[in-house]
This record gives structure tokens, C-alpha cells and sequence, in this order.
């Protein structure tokens, strides 16, 4: 067995120490350069995944970890997700100034269980990697200890993800008791051997679908998302809505497509459903809200009905839509959390009333939200459109035209509550004259995915041509 297939993973773990050391031994005086180090981790984990890039395809663990262009894709994502969230944590310090290094320690953990993920080959592997992940995150919803709504959403996620995780428990018992075995090749042979398939692995599937909708945030197991949304630190809810969202299609991913291709007929309708429901739901809920993080969390719900519509497909174009949507929501949402981030501080709310007028107290971060917000909604020639494009063709070639019928029309319901956002930028009369200021490297850090939002929207094709391979 090669240890050099886990060769990002090992660095991710040996960076878990190195910030737990650093917790303990770096003056309180000097914690705020702790991002520097937490950097630093993610650009040799970085540097790693290039490496192991170029050795190929291989299994570890008796093939329960796969090394393949999937994973390695999709590692990547995740590394640039924590990069871009580091990063924004600068403009958060006086917030998270105490125990800085605990915090970057269960970042590094929560990114761990990503990585896991994106190379799981059986379902204990799916488990150590969401529990990874999800662990951490519920610590870190509750980070600011002293903030009564912190300590709520954590809370909530904490109770609603222990549930979660009871049905993905029992749907992995019900599948052992079918094939004998956690392993997807087990189980992709005992459905090979089983013209007929037991109600039993069935209900199996269902509730490990079940727990992977949690992460997802998908209809009806979304309640936790308006409130965990607003309480959490800021850069918390980036990770939150990108890197554990793209985990958990991920895993669905590899579950699906990798073992129960077979049993499409079961699961299609089933997220072709999920899917209307759960657009319709985020995007006409997100309408009356008046606080920014609240909004963008019903935003994130009607984004996940656009995967799950990708997901129901059943076909390779579907897979290769899914991963260019991500990549796309990727550059987009975080572009527009940067923003958040940045702006509320300065304002010292997150309530939407505070972003009137900001064009005139920033004009770049005004520009910068626009431009993220109108990605999110699928204008062209941003990189949105091209994903929410990608999405409703491959559900088109299924055959499904009704869903993309509704996916059409929630393109319009997300375009009015996001130029609303615009409207108040631009139009609105601030509460103060007082110019926001921008620090040097977050207008870089914020150029860069303004620019990914253009490239990935006009420049398609190397992308698609990745994610294409990926999928292979």
C-alpha cells in the first residue's frame, strides 16, 4: 500500500499540528499573522495535489481510497475554497483574535474530511469523511462564544446533523445486510448478482441519500440553513456554503454514478422532485428576507435545486454539468462573501438596510457584489449562466422538460431578489458619507475570483474539457 496516494491528506493532517502547536506557542501579540501560516498549508497541500497529479490512477486500503482525475479535481476546488476563505478571515480577526489557531486547526480538519470525501470507495470511508467535516463545522458555527446567535446556530446544526447522520447510519446497515460488505465494488457486484433488488437496500440508498441532502442543503432537510446562515461567523458560512456543499454533491457523486447507476430508476424521480422543490423553495423564500446572510442562505438552497436537477439526469452530461456548475458557484459565491465579509464589518450589520448607498462608500466592493450576484443568477457572459446552462441542456437531453421548465422560471425569481440587493447598492440613500476602505490584498484576493467569474463564463471549453476527463 502507498502512503503517496494520501500525500494531500497527509499534509493536511501534519497541518492540523503544526496549528494546534501554534495555538499554543505564538504570542497572543502575533496571532493575527496565524492566517499566514494557515496559508501557507493549503499552498503545499496545493503543491502536493500537483505532484500527485502526475502519478495516475490508483486505489489504497484494500481500493476503499481512490486516487483518480475526479478526486483530483475536485481536491482542488476544495483547496482553493480554504485558500479563498483564509483570506477572508483577515478582514474577520477582531472576531476570531482568541484562539485564532484553534480555529485554522479545525478549518484544516474540516477541509481533511473534503478531501476524504472526494475519494471515498466505500461507505465507511463516506461516513469518516462526512463526520470529519460536519464535526468541525459545528464547532466552528459556534465559534464566537459570546454571540448568542453563534451559539444558536450551532446548536441547531449540531441537533439536525446528528440526525442526519442516524439516517445515513442505518441506510449503510441496510445496505451491508444486502451485499455483505461497506465497499462499492461489493456492492456493485451484489446488484449485478440480483436482478431483483430487496425493498430493504432500497429504503438503504434512500436514507443515505437522506443524510447526504443535509449537506446539500436540500428540501425538506434544510431547515437549518436561514438560521445557522445568519449566527455564524461570515467566513464560517463560506465554507459552509461552498466547500460543504460541493462535499456533499461530491459524495452523491460517487455514490450514484459509482454504484447504483442500476437502481436509476429509483432515484432519479426521486431528485428530479427534490430538485423542484427545493429551487421553488429557496428562491421565493429568500424574496422578503432583510439580512444579507439570510438571503444568500435560501440562495444557496435554490443553487442546490439546480445540482440535485443536474444529479437527476443519470447521464454523463449531467456529471460533467454538475462539476462546471460547481466550479462556477465556486468563484461566484465566493466572490460575493468576500464582499460581505469586507462590507458588514464596516457597516456593523449584516442587515440589507446597511448596503444602501454602498456604490458611493465603495464603488469597488458595489462592483464586486454586482458582479458576483448576477453570476449567481445566470447572467451571461458570466460563469453562472454557462453552469445554469449546462444544467437545464443535459436535463433537457434526459427527456425531464418539465423540470427545466421550472429551473427556467427560477432563473427569473433569483434575477429579481438579487438586482434588489443591486437596487439598494446603487440607488439607495446610505446612512453615512464615510468611504469603506479596502485593504490592498483583499481587493486582489476579490479580483482574482471576479476574474475567475469572467474567464470560466467566456473561456468554456479547458474546463469543460477537465471536468470531462474527470468524469471518465
Amino acid at each position: 500500500m502507498s502512503f503517496g496516494l494520501l500525500t494531500v491528506e497527509l499534509i493536511i493532517c501534519a497541518w492540523i499540528i503544526v496549528m494546534l502547536a501554534a495555538e499554543l506557542m505564538v504570542p497572543r501579540t502575533r496571532a493575527p499573522s496565524l492566517w499566514q501560516l494557515a496559508f501557507l498549508g493549503v499552498l503545499i497541500g496545493a503543491i502536493g495535489l500537483a505532484w500527485l497529479g502526475s502519478a495516475g490512477q490508483a486505489q489504497a486500503f484494500q481500493e476503499m481510497f481512490l486516487a483518480d482525475r475526479f478526486a483530483l479535481y475536485f481536491k482542488g476546488l476544495f483547496l482553493l475554497t480554504a485558500a479563498v476563505v483564509i483570506l477572508m478571515t483577515r478582514e474577520f480577526l477582531r472576531h476570531l483574535s482568541v484562539n485564532l489557531g484553534a480555529f485554522y486547526m479545525l478549518l484544516f480538519t474540516a477541509l481533511l474530511g473534503m478531501l476524504v470525501l472526494a475519494s471515498i470507495n466505500d461507505l465507511l470511508m463516506l461516513f469518516i469523511g462526512l463526520e470529519l467535516l460536519t464535526f468541525s463545522l459545528y464547532i466552528m458555527a459556534a465559534y464566537l462564544k459570546t454571540d448568542a446567535r453563534s451559539v444558536e446556530a450551532g446548536l441547531k446544526y449540531l441537533i439536525l446533523g446528528s440526525v442526519s447522520s442516524g439516517f445515513l447510519v442505518y441506510g449503510i446497515a441496510l445496505l451491508y445486510g444486502f451485499a455483505g460488505s461497506t465497499s462499492f465494488p461489493a456492492l456493485r457486484a451484489a446488484l449485478s448478482e440480483n436482478s431483483l433488488v430487496p425493498l430493504s437496500a432500497q429504503a438503504g440508498l434512500l436514507l443515505v441519500l437522506a443524510g447526504l441532502g443535509f449537506k446539500v442543503a436540500a428540501v425538506p432537510f434544510n431547515f437549518w440553513v436561514p438560521d445557522v446562515y445568519e449566527g455564524a461567523p461570515t467566513p464560517v458560512v463560506a465554507l459552509l456554503s461552498v466547500g460543504s456543499k460541493m462535499a456533499g454533491v461530491v459524495a452523491i457523486l460517487r455514490v450514484l454514478y459509482g454504484v447504483f447507476l442500476p437502481l436509476q430508476e429509483l432515484w432519479i424521480p426521486v431528485l428530479a422532485g427534490l430538485a423542484a422543490v427545493t429551487m421553488l423553495y429557496g428562491n421565493l423564500a429568500a424574496i422578503p428576507q432583510t439580512n444579507i446572510k439570510r438571503l444568500l442562505g435560501y440562495s444557496s438552497i435554490g443553487h442546490a435545486g439546480y445540482l440535485l436537477m443536474g444529479l437527476s439526469t443519470g447521464s454523463a452530461a449531467g456529471m460533467e454539468a454538475v462539476g462546471y456548475y460547481l466550479l462556477a458557484y465556486l468563484f461566484s459565491n465566493l466572490a460575493v462573501f468576500f464582499v460581505v465579509v469586507t462590507a458588514s464589518e464596516a457597516i456593523g450589520s449584516d442587515a440589507l438596510e446597511g448596503y444602501a448607498g454602498l456604490s458611493k462608500r465603495s464603488p469597488f466592493l458595489a462592483a464586486a457584489m454586482f458582479v458576483g450576484l448576477l453570476s449567481l443568477a445566470g447572467v451571461p457572459p458570466l460563469a453562472g449562466f454557462a453552469g445554469k446552462l449546462l444544467v437545464l441542456l443535459a436535463t433537457a437531453d434526459s427527456g425531464q422538460l418539465w423540470l427545466v421548465a421550472i429551473g427556467a422560471v427560477n432563473v427569473a425569481i433569483s434575477l429579481y431578489y438579487y438586482l434588489m440587493v443591486v437596487k439598494r447598492m446603487y440607488l439607495g440613500t446610505a446612512a453615512t458619507a464615510a468611504p469603506i476602505g479596502v485593504g490592498s490584498l483583499t481587493k486582489l484576493s476579490i479580483s482574482f475570483l471576479l476574474l475567475g467569474i469572467l474567464v470560466i463564463g467566456v473561456v468554456q471549453e479547458p474546463f469543460l474539457q477537465q471536468i470531462a476527463a474527470a468524469v471518465r
